[in-house]
């Protein structure tokens, strides 16, 4: 794999690519891969091993994620912030065919780009994610409180033994096996003070959002897209890709969806399986 990085407005991000140019001198086809939250583009690499046709794949780190720089500390991670980051990812892109695969946060991003900026996509491909979270309006006010006194409470950084220990913990709360931790973990990882391991991550990320969209809001977003859109599923998935499937997999005009061995990490897990059906899918949508 190849690193390169991305200017934005206010940041640079970083990630892995398949291609050792730059984004921006693509003229044909282009893969943009948005991964989920607390992840980081790592969790796109078995996949890019295992896709036989030869694009050029770049997956970045979301700010706050990987080796990609944080926001402001006058700064919050909301959800539009992702999408314009995506959205100023893809400004820059110069390829006639630009196909997005999104991973849970990731997927929503770019389902939300794609009924915004569907012209621009010739392609989405969605992995244990569709729709947007949201939340009832009569929540609004205790979400606000929450999210309040989380950020004057601040967050520590904390310190692991080795890296042996901060992957064991990422473990006991995921889905996956020792290698898909490793993989994952391998850019989320940095030495601390103190001469053990801590995560590279922003711990503002984690932090509650003092605002959601109501349904209402999330289904008048999405309104229709056009943009042909592949769901690929995991058996032992997350139960809300299901719920939300079936509250908005309508606005979707072109959705296919599949299912594959594995957790909410299953382009991981069934690597050579997703692959297979995501180059299907981009082959069907001009991809060459």
């Amino acid at each position: 794999m190849h690193t390169f990085s991305i200017n934005t407005r206010a940041l640079t991000l970083c990630g892995l690519s398949n291609s050792q140019q730059a984004m921006g001198l693509h003229q044909d086809d282009v893969v943009i891969a948005c991964h989920g939250w607390q992840d980081n583009s790592g969790s796109f690499v078995p996949l890019m091993r295992a896709l036989s046709l030869n694009l050029p794949f770049y997956a970045f780190d979301w700010a706050g994620h990987g080796l990609s720089q944080w926001r402001h500390p006058q700064a919050h991670y909301y959800f539009i912030d992702y999408v314009d980051d995506l959205h100023q990812v893809i400004s820059q892109c110069q390829a006639r065919r630009v196909h997005l695969v999104g991973h849970s946060l990731g997927a929503m991003v770019a389902s939300l780009y794609a009924a915004c900026f569907g012209e621009h996509i010739s392609s989405l491909t969605l992995i244990e994610g569709i729709g947007l979270v949201y939340a009832e309006p009569e929540e609004a006010k205790a979400l606000l409180i929450r999210a309040l006194a989380q950020r004057a409470r601040g967050e520590k950084i904390r310190e692991y033994p080795s890296a042996a220990d901060l992957i064991a913990r990422r473990l006991a709360i995921s889905d996956f096996d020792e290698s898909v931790g490793n993989e994952l973990m391998a850019r989320n990882m940095e030495p601390g003070p103190k001469g053990g391991v801590r995560l590279r991550t922003d711990p503002r990320i984690k932090h509650y959002s003092a605002f959601r969209y109501s349904e209402a809001q999330a289904h008048a977003l999405l309104d229709i897209i056009e943009v042909p859109t592949l769901l690929i599923k995991g058996t032992a998935g997350y139960s809300m890709v299901h719920q939300n499937e079936h509250k908005f997999a309508h606005h979707y005009s072109q959705l296919s969806a599949k299912v594959v061995a594995g957790g909410h990490h299953c382009h991981m897990q069934s690597a050579s399986e997703c692959a297979q059906l995501i180059g299907a899918h981009l082959r069907q949508n001009g991809a060459r």
